[in-house]
């Protein structure tokens, strides 16, 4: 695959991808020149009702398909606002960027497919999960795209992206098990909420303050991993807890959360200390019965230099 991104489409990871969601991230680098923004900075819980949240991401599927797959740069302005505002450190801001560069892009690899594999929705942000390539012999990459809508378009992207390596330390795939279906089956509010509560719970416990009981209370016995450098189960996860505690300073820092049915995803920014530039890291975690039973992640190393002034957070 050539490795040069596209808006959409992150450069490899640079660095070792950690132990299952990035909680311990690649050695430290020099101080951030792109400091995260605040979680305020960005509607993330602005109120949509379930038909615009359907609408909402109809519109995100629709764009995959006539943007990405099919190539019509023509339909480009149907989807994304003039003014949108770009976090892939690679691209500029505004729509006519996104149009030059991805149309750049698609000549040099007319093959280019996007496979929607999940798509969630919470109040006017989009998530995609999917698997990119560039031809059959392509292995492609993982990403992950957050997009927040506004008056039926595009106006703001985040997007976090990782080579599928050529071997795994489990049989999962960096993707949803065959079968599972691109949307996701509603639940009650006051289910997504729970689940929210319990995912965030655990995460903070867990890789903020360094407390290995999390896993066990959290965490189901025959828990599903898809991250590839680390076995499927909870068991494998056990011997990262001194890794952990040994670390003080790592933290890893809740952007966004949105959730849907049973799935949660947290858009994190993860550090080994507070002058390491770290990682953007997408989880995505399954709850069922009151426990996490499912994990995807996709890690990218922040850039020391980034073409817009917005960071990936």
């Amino acid at each position: 695959m050539n490795k040069k991104s596209t808006l959409w489409i992150s450069t490899a990871v640079a660095a070792v991808i950690t132990v299952m969601t990035a909680g311990l991230p690649a050695a430290s680098a020099a101080s951030s020149v792109c400091p995260p923004a605040p979680v305020s900075q960005t509607s993330t819980t602005a109120k949509a009702t379930a038909s615009q949240q359907t609408k909402n991401k109809q519109l995100v599927l629709n764009m995959y398909k006539e943007v990405f797959n099919e190539h019509k740069l023509n339909k480009i302005s149907s989807y994304i606002a003039k003014d949108y505002i770009q976090h892939n450190p690679l691209a500029a801001d505004g729509r006519q960027a996104f149009a030059d560069f991805f149309g750049a892009y698609i000549k040099q690899n007319p093959n280019l497919k996007a496979d929607v594999k999940r798509i969630v929705a919470q109040g006017d942000l989009v998530m995609a999960h999917y698997h990119v390539t560039t031809g059959k012999q392509d292995k492609g990459m993982a990403v992950v795209d957050i997009f927040r809508i506004k008056n039926n378009k595009i106006v703001e992207h985040w997007d976090v992206g990782q080579t599928v390596p050529d071997k795994s330390a489990n049989d999962n795939t960096m993707f949803p098990l065959p079968g599972t279906s691109v949307q996701i089956k509603p639940v009650s509010s006051q289910q997504v909420a729970a689940n929210k509560k319990l995912v965030t719970t655990f995460y903070n416990q867990f890789f903020n303050e360094h407390d290995g009981a999390a896993l066990h209370k959290y965490v189901a016995e025959d828990y599903i991993q898809h991250n590839p450098t680390v076995p499927t189960g909870r068991k494998p996860l056990e011997s990262f807890i001194p890794i952990l505690q040994s670390n003080p300073d790592s933290r890893n820092k809740i952007v966004r959360v949105i959730a849907e049915g049973d799935i949660v995803a947290l858009h994190v920014h993860a550090q080994s200390s507070k002058n390491d530039r770290g990682s953007a890291v997408v989880d995505i975690f399954r709850v069922a019965n009151g426990k996490i039973v499912e994990h995807w992640d996709v890690v990218q190393p922040v850039p020391e230099k980034s073409a817009n002034t917005n960071t990936m957070f």
